[in-house]
C-alpha cells in the first residue's frame, strides 16, 4: 500500500494492483489512513439472494493478512 498504489496478493502472488490512472478521473482515496473489514455476506444484488440450494452454514477462513507500505 503505498499512496500512490494497491495490490492485492493471495499466497505471495500479485492479484490485482489500481492506480490513480486506473480509475478514468474519479478520486483516488487511498492516500489517507483506513480500515481493513474482512467480510462474508450472504445476498444482496450480486449475486442475489440465497435460495434453497444455497449451502449453509458458510465460513470464511483466513489465516493471515499483512498490511505493508512501501
Amino acid at each position: 500500500w503505498a499512496p500512490d498504489s494497491i495490490t492485492w496478493t493471495v499466497d505471495g502472488n500479485v492479484y490485482q494492483k489500481r492506480t490513480p490512472a486506473d480509475l478514468g478521473g474519479k478520486t483516488w482515496v487511498f492516500n489517507k489512513p483506513f480500515f481493513l473489514i474482512l467480510n462474508l455476506a450472504v445476498g444482496g444484488y450480486w449475486p442475489g439472494d440465497p435460495d434453497a440450494s444455497t449451502s449453509f452454514p458458510q465460513q470464511l477462513i483466513v489465516d493471515s493478512v499483512s498490511v505493508t507500505t512501501s
